[in-house]
């Protein structure tokens, strides 16, 4: 992809190793059957080349020792904002990369049409990471958000639904927009925004992305625009008209969108997540198909932190540490070229590789509302292994500007 002709992987900078790397002694998981197997792997010039029992380390291979660790395909966060520079609160997705294991990102809707080659020629075409976006409806993107003390929505000026620019954005760009996005927030006075993602989503042959919050508007009200295939990000938020009604029961509008294929991912954030909220919906059977961080310049220092810490919180919420992986490999890969084997560790397919520890403890997590969530162990990375190299861990610049919403 484009991603991968950027600076940073061919100047090496964040990266180690030489151009053979062994992986030995990991429990190696395969999200397609759910379960880990005893294996080595040889990755020679990016690709896997080898996975077996046993493999002999070819001469000046870097060896990784992945003895007591969990060996798993490079993570897919499906929910970050990446747009770093054009959108206030973005950041940069390769040092958060270097530290969770996780290879491959889709940028939620920081661009529309206004930005989305500047996003493309100045942010995608130079990451190491694997990059991938939706695209906003709103020409204007999310690039109004982040002003301290405004706010301000991309979907309070409807003048910028503009779905002739959206369309011709999408054709030019079909290798790396995978998706729309549609940002419904509390108060939000029309649902033209909802019908114009529909009808952008319709032309282009897209999923529809939708940010839910707690109403007004009522879900019941977005269901009508629902398709299978689409996905209902935020799941877990709390408040009026959320997945769980006050007796601790799945809300029958949400119950009506899974069944007709509608996918529901938990874009897991700050105060779009709630846990007693998503303890309820995981008792009740309703599980999220994807498992995302929502990550940003305001939540990577605390609360949401990064892929890691959210999937160690759904374990900690009932969800095995398959079911976790799978969510965070396989199930959202499915939304991106199916020929990159994304989400998927196999032979011929790029050495994308996460490495995990699970660590036992005391541990404790709270959301944004203070309510804590114990944890009996957590999952830490170890290393990414990205295009077969072994990543140097490199920190996030933080916010430029006092202005800046934290």
């Amino acid at each position: 992809m484009a991603g991968h002709q950027g600076g940073r992987e061919n100047s090496g900078v964040g990266a180690a190793g030489s151009a053979s790397l062994v992986v030995r002694g990991g429990k190696v998981f395969d999200p397609v059957a759910g379960r880990f197997n005893r294996l080595d792997i040889l990755a020679l010039e990016g690709k896997v080349a080898r996975m077996a029992p046993t493999v002999e380390a070819p001469e000046d291979s870097q060896v990784v020792d992945a003895s007591g660790l969990l060996v798993t395909p490079g993570l897919v966060d499906c929910h970050v904002h990446a747009f770093r520079w054009g959108h206030l609160i973005s950041l940069d997705v390769d040092p958060v990369s270097s530290q969770s294991g996780v290879t491959t990102f889709v940028d939620g809707g920081s661009a529309g049409s206004l930005q989305f080659m500047a996003f493309r020629r100045f942010v995608i075409d130079h990451v190491r990471s694997n990059l991938y976006a939706l695209l906003n409806v709103s020409a204007l993107g999310e690039t109004v958000d982040g002003l301290k003390g405004v706010d301000a929505w991309e979907n309070d000026d409807l003048r910028f639904l503009h779905l002739d620019s959206a369309v011709e954005t999408v054709e030019k760009n079909r290798d790396l927009i995978v998706g729309i996005k549609v940002r419904i927030h509390t108060g939000l006075a029309s649902l033209l925004p909802m019908a114009a993602g529909r009808a952008l989503a319709d032309a282009v042959g897209l999923p529809l992305v939708v940010h839910t919050m707690k109403a007004p508007p009522l879900f019941s009200d977005l269901l009508p625009y629902l398709k299978a295939g689409d996905v209902v990000t935020h799941m877990y938020h709390p408040g009026p008209g959320c997945l769980v009604d006050a007796h601790g029961r799945i809300a029958p509008e949400y119950l009506e969108a899974r069944r007709r294929g509608v996918l529901f991912d938990t874009g897991t954030a700050r105060f779009h997540t709630c846990h007693p909220v998503a303890r309820a919906a995981i008792a009740e059977g309703f599980l999220p198909d994807t498992i995302s961080t929502d990550l940003c310049l305001t939540n990577y220092q605390h609360i949401t932190i990064d892929m890691p810490t959210t999937l160690t919180k759904f374990m900690a919420l009932g969800l095995s540490v398959e079911q976790v992986l799978q969510r965070a490999t396989i199930e959202p890969a499915k939304s991106l070229p199916a020929e990159r084997g994304h989400g998927r560790l196999a032979e011929g397919l790029t050495a994308d590789i996460g490495l995990f520890a699970i660590e036992d403890g005391e541990f404790t997590y709270h959301d944004f509302f203070g309510n804590p969530l114990p944890a009996g162990r957590r999952l830490v990375c170890r290393g990414t292994i990205k295009d077969g190299r072994l990543l140097t861990p490199e920190a996030q610049e933080p916010m430029p500007f006092d202005f800046m919403r934290r």
